[in-house]
């Protein structure tokens, strides 16, 4: 299993409005794509216009293949609302209780 970890600023006040996006445009989206297996979105507690979105794939190559060809016009249909570009690491999930994946199984 592999991760990308997609993290940005928002503009003040313009996190409700890409919650809304990503519920009716990006997560809809990310259901379509080969490989996809969740996301889940977090939001800081310290600072309020800090936003991160975990999405786990089956591969690797899933996760690539995602973020070459759709993850730029995602970001794009919701950079009105964020502070400059989001930055995006990319990680191998080596072990996890909620999908069940021993230590060094991962794909």
């Amino acid at each position: 299993m592999h991760t990308l970890i997609i993290e940005g600023t928002f503009k003040p006040g313009k996190k409700t409005e890409f919650v809304t996006a990503w519920n009716n445009e990006i997560l809809p989206t990310l259901k379509k794509q080969q490989g996809f297996v969740d996301e889940i979105l977090l939001f800081g507690t310290e600072k309020a216009n800090l936003g991160v979105g975990l999405s786990f794939w089956k591969t690797g190559e899933d996760a690539e293949r995602y973020y070459r060809e759709v993850f730029p016009k995602m970001a794009g249909s919701v950079g009105h609302l964020m502070n400059g570009a989001p930055t995006v690491r990319s990680f191998n999930v080596e072990a996890a209780e909620t999908f069940s994946i021993p230590v060094g199984k991962a794909a």
